[in-house]
């Protein structure tokens, strides 16, 4: 009687597992953007969409949602300041992608992409950075998909881990980062002081303390500053100790600063896949950080420190911004093996590695 109890238990718990392995994975909660929505709307259906992601975010806010999330946005033109999202589900993933977008479709699967327009204001179209709830850092999520965004001043997507100054008065995390994101099928286009009068931009995707995030299959177009801001704003500026990023398989095209630009200890970045057509002015890669030798160093700029073993290869190197030739790589300060000042370490490796560029 005993053994065949032992028997029964031992069923039950197996059973048991294997409902749990084959369940259904929890239904990702959404919120619905339409150009003709509501911020009165309550976001939670198609009939009810809201009209801004700062009411999305708020919505969000409000349910909790302890699953991944889908913000579904509808197809039009949304003219829109610079928002901040801080809305983040530990474990999970927060989706932004058209209304009728299903995962693993290409462009030609959708009815087009939405488009974010930006209104005149200074900025970039949407700051992702963790909580104040949430100050150790970690794992972003954020996910964006086939949308466009075009003619803001500063940038397109910007992820930003926090930073401070420490005892030997260097530029390093102040938490784990924001991390984890992934970036695809975007289109960033009409970027920085040529195409808004709100200001100059940085960059198409601005990472600060961002590490092991996916950007691929993007189109950067028209980024460019005017004047003598014009090699600031690059398609991917990848800084301050932003590291193991994924850069794969990108259209860079009529970029007035270096497309690919690496500082401040961001290290083991692998860049692949690309074409880049009049882009760049010193570098298809390039990698500045401000050094005692740059004369940039004072109480606003904390020193930095050189990035290492970061790779570069079988890109297609069409052509420089000016439409001639460019050099695939760049050290805007000292040479490959340059680290900066004591305690900065380059551990051996040199800065970049290239290879199979054409």
């Amino acid at each position: 009687m005993m053994r065949a109890t032992v028997i029964a238990a031992v069923l039950t718990l197996l059973l048991s597992a294997a409902a749990q392995a084959t369940a259904e994975p929890a239904q990702a909660f959404q919120v619905f953007l339409d150009p003709a929505g509501s911020d009165t709307n309550s976001g939670l259906s198609t009939s009810a969409p809201v009209r801004t992601l700062a009411r999305a975010q708020a919505v969000l806010t409000a349910a909790q949602p302890q699953t991944d999330v889908e913000v579904r946005v509808k197809q039009g033109t949304y003219t829109a300041p610079t928002t901040t999202w801080t809305f983040v589900v530990p474990g999970h993933t927060v989706n932004f992608m058209p209304i009728d977008y299903e995962y693993g479709d290409g462009v030609d699967d959708i009815a087009g992409r939405p488009v974010f327009r930006g209104d005149g204001t200074a900025g970039y179209w949407l700051r992702g950075r963790m909580p104040d709830t949430m100050p150790q850092g970690g794992d972003g999520g954020l996910r964006f998909y086939y949308l466009r965004v075009e003619r803001y001043s500063e940038g397109g997507i910007a992820l930003a881990g926090r930073y401070h100054t420490d005892s030997d008065g260097l530029r390093v995390p102040a938490d784990a980062g924001f991390n984890h994101n992934k970036i695809f099928g975007m289109e960033l286009v009409d970027i920085g002081s040529k195409w808004s009068s709100a200001g100059y931009g940085y960059g198409g995707v601005d990472l600060v303390n961002s590490s092991g995030n996916l950007i691929q299959n993007n189109h950067f177009v028209h980024l460019e500053n005017t004047d003598g801001q014009a090699p600031l704003l690059h398609g991917v500026y990848i800084a301050h100790h932003s590291s193991d990023n994924v850069i794969v398989n990108n259209q860079f095209a009529y970029i007035s600063g270096d497309p690919l630009r690496a500082r401040n200890d961001s290290n083991h970045n692998d860049i692949y896949g690309n074409v880049l057509e009049r882009t760049g002015q010193k570098g298809q890669f390039s990698d500045w950080f401000c050094d005692t030798s740059t004369g940039c160093v004072d109480a606003e700029h904390p020193r930095e420190c050189a990035s290492q073993g970061n790779l570069f290869h079988e890109n297609d190197n069409i052509s420089g911004y000016d439409d001639g030739s460019l050099s695939n790589w760049a050290m805007i300060v000292g040479d490959l093996t340059y680290s900066g000042a004591s305690p900065c370490t380059n551990d051996g490796e040199q800065r970049v590695r290239t290879w199979g560029n054409t």
